[in-house]
């Protein structure tokens, strides 16, 4: 499979190193945070795992969800 049949994963996540005009500094941080380890969990697992997870794409909030659906297991 060729690199154009792969549907992007992350267009729906704001992965900007910039801080947005409209967004406080604890709000950035806490982005970046969510924003690495998003990444970071994506290294680990790999492409396959996140597509079968993620079939929209990734959001904070769809990893958010995930991560409170393990917890409460």
């Amino acid at each position: 499979m060729s690199n154009k049949d792969y549907k992007p994963l992350f267009e729906n996540l704001n992965m900007n190193p910039a801080r947005g005009e409209n967004e406080t500094y604890e709000e950035y941080v806490t982005r970046r945070k969510k924003v690495n380890f998003i990444l970071k969990r994506y290294r680990q697992a790999g492409r396959e795992v996140f597509e079968s997870v993620f079939p929209e794409g990734v959001t904070i909030e769809a990893m958010d969800n995930v991560i409170n659906e393990v917890k409460e297991a």
